[in-house]
């Protein structure tokens, strides 16, 4: 029961997508397929955004690395600890537009500090979110806060798509194995390095020198 002189939020709460899965599974790819097809046939209006520390591609720009789809979108570039800094850029956005944008998309989510916080802040405010990104670094560790993201699926409502990708054995990957000069990258190495070579692994064939465990 709500006290007399409270009422429920008008506000709808925004649907959370996710899209992960290891290095060469085609989130990127996905992620602007679904941009395409929300501009395309529901008319609607997705602002994308990229973390400076994604360097896959040009600065303003989100390229998939798979050619066969949809290969590359403009994108509004922010500082990866910083991605409030993107919410004036969306208020422009939609006083240009004369619209609410529908949607915000998000790629390499695992780069971005205050992911969750700064997910629920769009999705408290009715935008739709869609978030691809890496759950496991090269340490088959968590990477960033991807993982925490769940919860707001469960509670704000969405889904998670989890893409495959194969180790060259055949068999399903599960690990980003970085590889430094051809070899396998030790634990002590940084997480995020510039110039980073990856390709998938499955168990038997993900190498980490110097694991404590």
């Amino acid at each position: 029961m709500f006290q007399a002189g409270i009422s429920p939020r008008e506000t709808v709460s925004g649907k959370l997508e996710m899209i992960v899965g290891p290095m060469r599974s085609n989130k990127t790819a996905e992620l602007l397929r679904r941009i395409e097809t929300r501009r395309e046939y529901a008319n609607q209006y997705v602002l994308l955004l990229k973390p400076s520390a994604d360097t896959k591609a040009a600065a303003g720009w989100v390229e998939s690395r798979n050619r066969k789809g949809t290969g590359k979108m403009p994108a509004v570039e922010f500082p990866s600890s910083d991605p409030w800094s993107a919410l004036p850029i969306l208020r422009d956005t939609e006083q240009q537009i004369g619209k609410r944008v529908e949607c915000v998309a998000i790629d390499e989510g695992q780069f971005v500090k205050d992911l969750f916080l700064f997910t629920k802040r769009l999705l408290d405010e009715g935008h739709d979110v869609m978030v691809s990104g890496l759950e496991l670094d090269f340490r088959g560790m968590p990477f960033g806060e991807m993982l925490n993201l769940g919860w707001l699926v469960r509670t704000y409502a969405g889904n998670i798509t989890e893409l495959v990708a194969y180790c060259a054995c055949g068999a399903k990957a599960l690990y980003p194995q970085r590889l430094v000069d051809g070899k396998p990258a030790p634990w002590d190495s940084p997480i995020i390095a510039a110039g980073d070579f990856y390709e998938p692994r499955c168990e038997a064939h993900f190498v980490l020198p110097g694991r404590p465990h």
